[in-house]
């Protein structure tokens, strides 16, 4: 039998096994919150005031908690199973979605997703995607319903208020439109999808997104005997209507089959557009309790409309910032005129032949453009000059891997390059520059760009030598592999030569295209 002390530290050691077990759960599921919302998700303990459980993004990214936090949600109108958004800031910072989720034993804690209320916040840091209240409160109170329908059976113990079975499922078309709307796709693939869903949804003969730019195309799901595409455009309301709008009788000319429509108007800055049903399929009249579904699709769908045009505008700066970098690096040492180009494509050709994934190229050629942007820092009399370089002047040279990263550090975007950028120049000895890394420590993009690089470099007559023949190269290069470059890179080298020695042209393509489109499409 246990004494008693053994019995007060076995009741102890019960606890806090109980303790860490919660504390297990609480982890888990903010992670698995974090997947579900693509966002930062905390789990909020609003009794004690205190974080369970955080995931998604640093711990500073979340607000501080305490009483102010919980009556500051409380007030937002969380709880007894309703969903609320807040901010911290009206006028700037993330908006919070607060779901009050049943935890064993009683009570609730409070899971807090945090949402970015602009494309620059998106992109600059791990918030979730731009969406309409409307819709974040339809796409959380999804989720809430699940947990709290996971917890408790019995419809009785529901909250009184609580959304229906029917609601649920029109929340669930919004959680899957929501995880489906990237702001780089065009505008009308995501309209295409968003309709089909819709019209499945509420079983209707179309839905049609009628966008209010008159020169952007009507995308419609369905079919209307004698109603298409702009015939959408002659039914919508006037400037003052109300943003729902229900016409359960449509006298229609011969030959056309719209019998009665609901319209809705995105509630997004500027009313982007309208979205229509028309016809439902089983001939009932339109209710305005049944399309309320319509309000949070059609916010989405102009919500993703707008977005993917600030995303274009900022696709293109990144495009010109690198095209500016490029040119500059150009202009500087006319000598090098078309190396960045070159090197960027002949490391990609090399990747190829080493089996890179398509990802990892695009990052390679990025790498390859911008490896010498340094050089726009380095004084003119020490770049260009023709003879052999002083100690201090060759330390000057070697600067401009470091004033390279100093350049790119403030275009978050582009951190991943960062490693290509400053480490081109190691050598696999050790004895190269800035951090004299050897072997495998040498970032795998770097070896790659340091074969290319020198290939080029040794092709081009620069102000202090005239180029060398292609047998003077392949000497130098099998002379080098195993002390300056990765023997795996120089044997791709010399198996896809013919490629590597075609690629002599200058200019920025579609490539550089392709790959800002990539760039700016990470999460």
């Amino acid at each position: 039998m246990l004494s008693s002390n053994a019995t007060l530290e076995a009741a102890a050691a019960s606890s806090r096994l109980e303790d860490a077990l919660a504390g297990n759960e609480h982890h888990a599921l903010a992670r698995r919150l974090a997947r579900d919302f693509n966002a930062p998700v905390g789990l909020l303990d609003p009794t004690a005031l205190t974080w369970l459980a955080r995931a998604g993004a640093p711990a500073e990214q979340f607000p501080a908690a305490g009483a102010t936090l919980v009556a500051a949600l409380k007030t937002s109108g969380v709880g007894q199973g309703r969903v609320a958004l807040w901010r911290a800031n009206r006028s700037s910072g993330p908006v919070w979605l607060v779901l009050p989720l049943p935890r064993t034993g009683g009570g609730e804690v409070f899971a807090m997703a945090g949402f970015a209320t602009s494309v620059d916040m998106e992109q600059a840091a791990s918030w979730g995607p731009v969406c309409p209240d409307a819709a974040l409160r339809a796409w959380g109170q999804s989720v809430a319903d699940q947990h709290r329908r996971a917890k408790d059976t019995h419809a009785a113990s529901k909250p009184a208020g609580a959304p229906t079975s029917t609601d649920s499922a029109e929340h669930l078309l919004i959680a899957r439109l929501i995880r489906r709307m990237k702001i780089s796709d065009a505008p009308d693939k995501f309209q295409s999808l968003a309709t089909n869903a819709l019209r499945n949804a509420l079983n209707v003969q179309a839905v049609a997104w009628v966008p209010a730019q008159q020169t952007d195309l009507v995308i419609v799901s369905g079919e209307i005997a004698g109603f298409k595409g702009n015939a959408y455009r002659a039914i919508l309301p006037g400037d003052n209507s109300p943003l729902l709008h229900i016409v359960n009788h449509v006298d229609s000319p011969p030959g056309v089959e719209l019998k009665r429509f609901v319209a809705v108007a995105a509630d997004t800055q500027g009313t982007p557009g309208w979205l229509i049903a028309a016809n439902p399929l089983d001939d009932r009249p339109f209710a305005a309790t049944e399309v309320e579904i319509l309000q949070p699709v059609a916010s989405l769908i102009g919500t993703q409309q707008n977005n993917a045009r600030l995303y274009a505008d900022l696709k293109e700066l990144l495009f010109g910032v690198i095209r500016a970098l490029t040119a500059a690096i150009d202009a500087k040492d006319p000598y090098t005129s078309g190396h960045s180009e070159r090197v960027a494509r002949i490391a990609v050709r090399l990747a190829e032949e080493l089996g890179m994934p398509a990802n990892q190229r695009s990052d390679l050629y990025l790498m390859g453009l911008l490896h010498d942007v340094g050089k726009i820092g380095i004084d003119d009399h020490v770049l260009k000059k023709t003879g052999p370089l002083t100690p201090d002047e060759y330390r000057q040279i070697q600067a401009h891997v470091e004033i390279g990263v100093h350049i790119l550090s403030d275009l978050k975007k582009l951190h991943h390059l960062l490693p290509g950028v400053l480490h081109h120049h190691e050598s696999l000895d050790g004895t190269g520059y800035p951090a004299g890394l050897a072997g495998d420590k040498i970032p795998l993009e770097a070896r790659i760009l340091a074969v290319a690089d020198s290939f080029d470099a040794m092709s081009s007559t620069r102000p202090y030598r005239r180029r060398m023949t292609p047998m003077q190269i392949d000497d130098i290069l099998r002379k080098g592999s195993g002390t300056q470059w990765d023997p795996k890179i120089i044997n791709a080298l010399f198996t896809c030569r013919m490629d590597v020695e075609a690629i002599r042209q200058k200019g920025l393509g579609e490539s550089l295209q392709i790959v800002v489109d990539e760039t700016l499409g990470r999460v």
